[in-house]
């Protein structure tokens, strides 16, 4: 029987569910998930999808590599992680902001909001950007993750804007214009991220929204 002084080195799978500096076993275990995803994601963002590996995330995490698989079954479950992860930190303000533009200040508006909110989440944590284009569109583990999700991505917005658009939109027909929607803008943004500036920032938002507005048939507002 684990005493009071059990470790959770000691005890690793916190069978004992002691607590150990204030934290439950669980409390330990979502900490150091959490650590290690933001060290996959710094690792990641700032060198590519071939600087993570288990060590290198336990080193940069300061988790002890034994409760790394306890975790993660492949170092490719942590990479996904650290995918979904970097898709809601930039997915949250965006639709925030949607929200609160909306009813107020129309479709065409609300579409310009939210294609700023994303250049200035990507401009100001550059790691998110090379990760949600560039690492995406290389890896074989991450490209049908981001294929899958930048399309849902364009669906919640739309769903906050336009709700009438995206049953048609999840439709047959209606599928091929979102996916070809997704992809044109995944290219424009992988461009921007990389430093391609062929025109200023609120012209580039300007094109994104006149495209959304035009590709995804939400209104006819004119783009202003």
């Amino acid at each position: 029987m684990a005493s009071a002084t059990t470790t959770p080195e000691d005890d690793p799978s916190g069978s004992s569910g002691r607590l150990w500096q204030g934290q439950t076993p669980d409390a330990r275990e979502a900490d150091r998930r959490q650590r290690l995803v933001a060290a996959g994601m710094e690792l990641v963002g700032t060198q590519g999808v071939s600087a993570l590996t288990m060590r290198a995330a336990c080193r940069e995490a300061s988790v002890g590599p034994r409760y790394f698989y306890d975790l993660f079954a492949t170092r490719e479950d942590l990479l996904e992680a650290v995918y979904d992860e970097t898709v809601t930190q930039i997915r949250e303000p965006i639709l925030a902001a949607v929200v609160a533009a909306v009813a107020t200040e129309g479709v065409a508006a609300a579409m310009r909001i939210a294609f700023d909110t994303a250049v200035a989440v990507v401009e100001d944590d550059p790691r998110i950007g090379r990760i949600l284009f560039r690492e995406s569109s290389a890896d074989d583990t991450l490209r049908p993750r981001s294929q899958a999700a930048m399309p849902e991505f364009v669906l919640a917005v739309v769903a906050e804007v336009f709700p009438d658009r995206v049953e048609e939109l999840r439709a047959d027909a209606g599928r091929w214009t979102l996916i070809g929607f997704s992809a044109a803008i995944f290219a424009l943004f992988l461009a921007w991220s990389e430093g391609q500036r062929h025109t200023t920032r609120e012209e580039f938002v300007r094109h994104c929204t006149a495209l959304a507005v035009d590709s995804l048939g939400l209104d006819m507002e004119v783009v202003r």
